[in-house]
């Protein structure tokens, strides 16, 4: 688990990495996805997203060996401070077809 702080109504980019249980690279194929969840537990997610396609306001994943996520200053200007956890899950379309929670990070959300 990792602490991420971003600032409110400022862009902020991240590289990710997924790996399998034994801590081997994974990289996504064309037809898998990945979703970044941002919220609290038992509440609606303030921000969430599928590597298909960005954001209104242009937050967006880019698959690869290296993941990239690239959250715009329009999307966290509408979330409050505070902290939430960010829930990054992948879709392996070639297994079982369902999301699988990959990676659950601490999220911290200044006020600029």
């Amino acid at each position: 688990m990792t602490l991420i702080y971003a600032q409110q109504a400022r862009g902020f980019t991240k590289d990710f990495s997924i790996n399998d249980t034994d801590g081997n690279d994974i990289t996504p194929g064309a037809n898998d996805k990945l979703r970044i969840s941002i919220g609290r537990v038992g509440e609606t997610a303030e921000l969430s997203f599928t590597s298909d396609a960005a954001t209104a306001n242009g937050s967006v994943i880019t698959k690869g060996v290296t993941n990239r996520m690239r959250l715009d200053a329009s999307d966290l200007a509408l979330i409050d401070p505070g902290t939430y956890t960010m829930i990054i899950d992948y879709y392996d379309n070639a297994d079982a077809q369902e999301w699988k929670t990959v990676s659950r990070q601490v999220f911290v959300l200044e006020e600029t």
